[in-house]
């Protein structure tokens, strides 16, 4: 991992809510091809960071890099232009326009790749290429959070930043999107995933981190951040109040 090439860097990272600091001097590195975690406790920062880093949030402080370049002032659209595609948390597909259409509409920034895109997504997401004429609103759970990142991958991304893709799923459904998020990787995707479940997004993960009232306070593997004892500790002790999944 330590010979990877580094994608995206924040440094010094503050950002605030009116006159509350909530993210404090974050410093975190995503390199190529690489699937990143981060994970804490409610409130802790997790979409605010990915908020920041996608242009939606302005920080005070702080510097990210994307492809060794600032991107702090940038507007969003121009963010997504360079490669740098942010899905939020419970981001919803339009219901009365079909598959394809929602398709479509994502590649708005990426006019001229976009049936090489649609054949990757539909390589992808297969249940997608059988229903591309069906409106969107006529597709379960699954299907539907499957379509809105197809969405984002049709704005042709190096770095895709995903908010609790889990968030509501069956469990099936959460298994075959773990499996997804791999085929992604390995179509030259990098992936940069936040969340409440713990257990499914760190068991994806090459690189981690936990954030805890803004601050950054362990890095490793999915897995060591699992075995940590500090880690548990915390999540443990919040389980019953946040509903973060961890065993």
């Amino acid at each position: 991992m330590d010979n990877l090439k580094p994608l995206l860097k924040v440094c010094n990272l503050n950002v605030y809510y009116k006159d509350i600091r909530v993210l404090k001097q974050v410093n975190l590195t995503v390199c190529a091809g690489q699937i990143v975690s981060i994970v804490g406790p409610n409130g802790s920062g997790k979409t605010t960071v990915m908020k920041a880093i996608a242009g939606i949030l302005r920080p005070i402080q702080g510097v990210i890099s994307y492809q060794h370049e600032p991107i702090q002032k940038l507007p969003v659209h121009e963010v997504v232009r360079r490669g740098l595609v942010y899905v939020p948390e419970g981001m919803n597909v339009f219901p009365l326009m079909s598959v394809l259409e929602n398709l479509e509409v994502g590649a708005y920034t990426a006019r001229k790749k976009k049936n090489n895109l649609l054949s990757i997504v539909f390589e992808i997401f297969p249940v997608l290429a059988d229903k591309r004429r069906d409106m969107a609103r006529t597709l379960s759970g699954g299907q539907k959070r499957m379509l809105t990142i197809a969405r984002g991958l049709m704005s042709d991304p190096d770095l895709l930043l995903l908010d609790d893709p889990f968030l509501g799923l069956a469990p099936k459904d959460v298994n075959r999107l773990c499996n997804t998020l791999k085929m992604i990787r390995r179509h030259g995707i990098t992936l940069f995933l936040a969340g409440q479940h713990v257990r499914r997004i760190l068991r994806v993960a090459t690189k981690a981190f936990l954030i805890e009232e803004g601050k950054i306070t362990l890095v490793g593997t999915g897995e060591q951040l699992l075995g940590h004892p500090h880690f548990r500790e915390i999540l443990l002790g919040v389980i019953a109040e946040s509903k973060i999944e961890i065993v």
